[in-house]
């Protein structure tokens, strides 16, 4: 029986290494849209907090005005916060998908495209840290508000 030797074209070898490395990135963007999404309702909880403080009767106290003045006031540094992080979450969100996009192109190309891949990559996970510690500073802000009013 003749032995029959497969051999893999280099180019599809190439390929299938580079599906293979952008499994992780894709990842990676799923916990970054996850974490979209917990900006995001966490955004609206501050709308509305801010809307029914709005809302209240306006002829109450002055003491109890400023309160009110003094809580929007931090609702307001909350939603700076959480717009940042969401802003910060999604330029990591398009990074991490550039780094993607370029694997194929560096693969298809047969081009080294390696520094740019780590350079966008870095970016990428610097502005996921970002969007995390403009998070945490948020959920700090919303825990000072609720032990305060």
């Amino acid at each position: 029986m003749p032995l029959i030797l497969l051999v893999a074209n280099p180019n599809s070898v190439g390929l299938a290494e580079t599906i293979r490395l952008a499994v992780t990135p894709v990842f990676l963007l799923a916990g970054i849209s996850g974490l979209l999404g917990v900006i995001t309702t966490r955004l609206s909880r501050i709308i509305d907090r801010a809307r029914a403080i709005k809302a209240l009767d306006p002829a109450t106290s002055v003491a109890r005005s400023r309160e009110l003045q003094g809580e929007l006031q931090l609702h307001r540094r909350r939603m700076t916060l959480a717009s940042a992080a969401f802003a910060s979450a999604t330029t990591s969100f398009l990074l991490v998908a550039t780094v993607v996009m370029v694997l194929f192109l560096s693969t298809v190309a047969t081009i080294d495209l390696t520094p740019l891949v780590a350079l966008l990559f870095v970016l990428a996970m610097g502005s996921l840290m970002t969007a995390v510690l403009l998070l945490l500073r948020e959920v700090q802000l919303g825990n000072q508000a609720l032990r305060h009013f």
